[in-house]
């Protein structure tokens, strides 16, 4: 999930003076983001709020310019938003989002976590009437976790033998 990868989604045209950020393409490939789609879209309509040229569409922004200078300038703010969402995509997941991304029941996190399967990577104190705590995890390692869904299998076959 680098800065690389987000702006990797970026698709400049020349010809309609447009850079393009496609969606589809980073929610496909950070899990993380995708869980985190509804802030990570609030978080850029707030940064590229004033920018007159902006066009909301599906799953992408359309951005115009008009000269080499515009460019140079869109092209800024477009690094400073990739910036922003891998700020948002590289935060430890709760354990209700490695849940989610992992596909997995709370009963499993749990066990994994307990045995060492699942490695936290540190913890996550909140109140809500009491103090409450609770294990958080790598978003890098449950991406990498993700390429190689026979483990999770694996660990479930373990689990019922």
């Amino acid at each position: 999930m680098s800065q690389k990868t987000l702006l990797s989604a970026i698709t400049w045209c020349e010809r309609h003076h447009t850079a393009t950020i496609d969606f589809e393409v980073l929610l496909a490939s950070i899990p993380s983001l995708r869980l985190r789609w509804k802030e990570a879209r609030s978080a850029l309509r707030k940064h590229l709020s004033g920018q007159e040229r902006v066009r909301w569409i599906k799953n992408a922004i359309v951005i115009s310019f008009d000269d080499a200078e515009e460019k140079r300038g869109i092209a800024r703010r477009l690094e400073e938003s990739a910036e922003i969402l891998d700020a948002i995509a590289t935060r430890a997941l709760t354990p209700k989002e490695i849940c989610m991304a992992l596909e997995i029941s709370n009963q499993e996190r749990l066990r994994w976590t307990k045995d060492g399967r699942l490695k936290t990577s540190g913890t996550l104190t909140f109140k809500t009437g009491r103090r409450v705590t609770v294990s958080t995890y790598s978003a890098h390692w449950v991406a990498d976790l993700l390429k190689n869904n026979r483990l999770i299998d694996g660990w479930r076959k373990q689990d019922t033998a």
